[in-house]
């Protein structure tokens, strides 16, 4: 006796590639309304299917907004300012991209003077129209089927009017832990559009760099404060004591500048290193 299972499977501008062949490119949309001289802006992504087999999509249009925890969150609110789902056009909205091959999917959104000030958004969906099925494996002896559909979601952000991209670090701190000292970092989005940022962590003796490492980036929705935490990376100190611990943090604002924010703190290394 098997189960079916139905599932749904929602991939936000990334291929999972473990359940279904689907890629797009871009990941994601991004338009500055100011730049457009009609009262329409074009675009358009590509849609990669499976190699071995043809694939047929449907396209269809959402909203969504950002959590504090940077992400994205379905919703049905159709008044909400921020939402273009209504103003989304695009051809072909059925297709069927045959093994190997890739398929140009033309969006239009209308209608761009009459948006608010500040950022807009949408998602565009791209379903896989024919489930899957996958056997599950049991040790009881009762299998199970997952019947899988599988879609991506391209996120489309407009920008009009007089908008603005601030980020503020309100609080950065080491905090410890039985695995090792963290950093704790939150960061503000207090413009009217999103930010993403990214950056180092430098460690410093005295005046001398010690060791530096990447910063985990992500997009801090409009409003936002997002709060994260990084594992120090001390494999670059070779003895204990006191060390300046240096986050240098970048994002780029309404004008495409680099933006950069620096916040130090005291950091203590005890013991065997």
């Amino acid at each position: 006796m098997k189960k079916k299972i139905l599932g749904l499977l929602i991939a936000l501008g990334i291929c999972i590639p473990a359940y279904a062949s689907i890629a797009v490119s871009p990941v994601r949309l991004e338009i500055d309304a100011n730049k457009v001289r009609s009262n329409y802006a074009t675009t358009a992504i590509e849609v990669r299917g499976d190699k071995n087999k043809p694939m047929r999509f449907r396209v269809y249009p959402g909203y969504f907004t950002i959590s504090d925890e940077s992400k994205m969150v379905v919703s049905e609110n159709k008044n909400d300012p921020a939402n273009i789902s209504n103003k989304i056009r695009f051809v072909p909205s059925e297709f069927t991209v045959p093994p190997g091959k890739s398929q140009k999917l033309r969006i239009n959104i209308a209608n761009i003077k009459t948006l608010k000030e500040g950022e807009s958004r949408a998602i565009l969906y791209i379903e896989d129209v024919e489930p899957k099925e996958y056997d599950v494996p049991n040790p009881q002896g009762i299998g199970a089927k997952i019947v899988l559909k599988t879609r991506i979601g391209v996120p489309i952000y407009v920008d009009s009017g007089k908008y603005t991209k601030i980020a503020e670090v309100a609080d950065f701190k080491v905090v410890k832990q039985k695995d090792g000292q963290y950093t704790e970092i939150k960061v503000k989005s207090v413009g009217n559009s999103r930010i993403r940022y990214n950056g180092m962590d430098q460690i410093i003796k005295g005046k001398k760099l010690i060791g530096e490492y990447p910063m985990d980036g992500t997009v801090v929705g409009v409003g936002n404060t997002h709060t994260s935490k990084q594992k120090i990376d001390t494999s670059s100190v070779k003895e204990p004591g006191e060390y300046t611990l240096r986050m240098v943090l970048q994002y780029f604002d309404e004008k495409g500048v680099k933006k950069n924010i620096k916040k130090d703190v005291i950091m203590t290394i005890s013991g065997e290193i």
